[in-house]
């Protein structure tokens, strides 16, 4: 049951503590609380949704040569117990949510509305697919920011939604290769892309990313003059951080596995430690 909610994907929630740093509240006990509060009920919230998307996907996840091991299309776990599972998983990610904030609810509410489209719609509608995808991680970092009440820039947005499309794109190119003449019967809308046009859309997102998140340090630094100058610091890890993600999807099995770039290779562990301790530093500590 525990496997059934895929806790290694709750890593993509760390978007929520975006807004607790940038915004200055990373060391307010108030905020801090708020933002973990968020985290955790993201983590359920997702969770219910992986338990729904595997149940409405059991028949084909069985013919799968990874997915086939997942506990519902294994067998180790009934339909009943996991229809169960999201239902408690829902009720309580929601629960927290509106305890935290009204509009952190909706949020939620617009994330679980728009993950169970995907799964019964979108991820079957060539391009759309990889835009809710990126839609979700959008939500998260919008959430983030209602759930302790400060603004967030639109040059971030904008730069979530690149980095997500980036990260989408590139799973879709993993399983078309690794899947080959099979992909179309694994996920259908595979059939629909080809190598070519994913490596240009990963061109065109990864630079996009790389060029709207440099825009957003320079429009926090014009906000608040000297005190952000050392943030310019995270702009190379940023950059390396991308190029190495596009590396390993290229060289590496991983491609297809997003959540398991972060948990398994150490350079990309290193860059985020990196990147998280500077903005701490440029943000927090620079005169």
């Amino acid at each position: 049951m525990f496997r059934l909610m895929r806790p290694r994907q709750w890593t993509k929630n760390l978007l929520l503590f975006a807004a607790l740093i940038f915004a200055n509240k990373f060391f307010d006990p108030e905020s801090a609380i708020l933002a973990c509060l968020a985290f955790t009920a993201f983590c359920l919230a997702s969770s219910s949704a992986y338990v729904i998307n595997d149940l409405l996907d059991a028949e084909r996840d069985r013919r799968h040569p990874v997915k086939r091991n997942r506990p519902i299309a294994a067998g180790q776990v009934s339909p009943g117990r996991a229809a169960a599972l999201a239902c408690v998983l829902t009720v309580t990610a929601l629960g927290i949510a509106f305890g935290i904030a009204p509009a952190f609810g909706v949020a939620m509410s617009i994330y679980l509305v728009s993950t169970h489209f995907y799964s019964l719609v979108g991820k079957n509608v060539v391009i759309l697919d990889v835009l809710m995808i990126a839609f979700g991680f959008v939500i998260r970092a919008i959430a983030g920011a209602l759930a302790i009440d400060v603004p967030i820039s639109d040059w971030f947005i904008l730069c979530t939604a690149f980095l997500a499309l980036f990260l989408a794109v590139s799973k879709r190119k993993a399983e078309l290769v690794a899947l080959k003449d099979d992909a179309e019967s694994f996920r259908p809308v595979l059939g629909h892309y080809t190598e070519t046009s994913l490596n240009t859309f990963t061109a065109v997102t990864m630079s996009a990313a790389m060029i709207s998140y440099g825009l957003y340090v320079l429009d926090f630094q014009r906000a608040h003059a000297a005190d952000a100058h050392l943030l310019m610091l995270t702009f190379p890890i940023v950059i390396f951080g991308i190029f190495r993600y596009h590396h390993l999807t290229e060289t590496t099995d991983m491609g297809d596995k997003p959540e398991e770039v972060l948990l398994r290779d150490r350079p990309i562990q290193v860059c985020s430690i990196l990147f998280a301790a500077f903005a701490v530093v440029a943000l927090y500590f620079a005169d």
